[in-house]
C-alpha cells in the first residue's frame, strides 16, 4: 500500500468532520461576511420570485421571503460538499427558490386568516364562482384568482368588493360611486364574466 493510498483512506474517514469543523468555525465567526456576499444574489432572487405573486402576496410577505432566503441560504452552507462543486450558488439558488415556494405553500394552507388578509377579495368571490369547490380548494385556488382580480378595472374591483367582500347592494354602491343601481348590475355582471374567463385559462 503507498503512502497516497494511506492518505487518501484516511482522509476519506475524517473529510466529513473537517468540512463540518470548518463550516461551523466560519458561521461562527464570519457570518457577516457570508450576508455580505451573498446580499444581491439573494435580493434579486426574492425580487424575481415576488414578481411571480400577485402584488397584495408580494407586498405583504416580501419580508418573510428575504427572511425564509437567508435561513436557507445558512442551510445550505451548511450541508454543501465542497467536493462536488466549489461554487455553493448554483445549490442554494434551488434551494432558496424551493423554501420560497414551500413558504407560499404552506401558510396559504395552515393559515386560512393569513391568506385571506392577502386576497380578501378574491376569496370572497370564489365562493360566488365555484360554489361547488371545497374550502381547500379555495386556498389552493387562491393565487390565481388574485391574479384574475387583476384582469379587472379599478372601478370593477372597487364594486367586485363592495358587494361580495362588504355586502353592499347595488343601489348603495351605486350611491357611492355616482352611478344609477342598474349601471353597477351590469359592471358587476361583466367583471364576474371576465374574472369567469381569467380561472378558465
Amino acid at each position: 500500500m503507498t503512502i497516497v493510498t494511506t492518505v487518501n483512506k484516511v482522509w476519506d474517514v475524517i473529510k466529513e468532520r473537517i468540512f463540518n469543523n470548518i463550516k461551523i468555525y466560519i458561521l461562527k465567526n464570519h457570518i457577516d461576511d457570508i450576508l455580505r456576499k451573498f446580499q444581491i444574489k439573494i435580493d434579486q432572487l426574492v425580487n424575481k420570485y415576488k414578481r411571480q405573486l400577485p402584488s397584495h402576496v408580494a407586498s405583504s410577505e416580501g419580508d418573510d421571503l428575504s427572511t425564509v432566503s437567508w435561513i436557507e441560504l445558512l442551510e445550505t452552507f451548511k450541508s454543501w460538499n465542497p467536493e462536488k462543486g466549489d461554487d455553493i450558488w448554483p445549490l442554494a439558488y434551488l434551494r432558496v427558490t424551493g423554501a420560497m415556494k414551500d413558504h407560499i405553500r404552506h401558510i396559504t394552507r395552515t393559515d386560512p386568516s393569513r391568506f385571506y388578509d392577502w386576497v380578501s377579495d378574491a376569496a370572497y368571490m370564489f365562493v360566488t364562482l365555484k360554489n361547488s369547490s371545497s374550502f381547500e380548494s379555495e386556498i389552493e385556488t387562491g393565487i390565481e384568482l388574485g391574479k384574475a382580480m387583476q384582469a379587472l378595472t379599478e372601478r370593477e374591483r372597487k364594486i367586485i368588493i363592495a358587494h361580495t367582500k362588504d355586502d353592499l347592494t347595488f343601489k348603495r354602491i351605486g350611491d357611492m360611486i355616482g352611478v344609477s343601481e342598474s349601471q353597477i348590475s351590469r359592471i358587476y355582471s361583466k367583471a364576474i364574466k371576465t374574472l369567469k374567463v381569467e380561472l378558465s385559462k
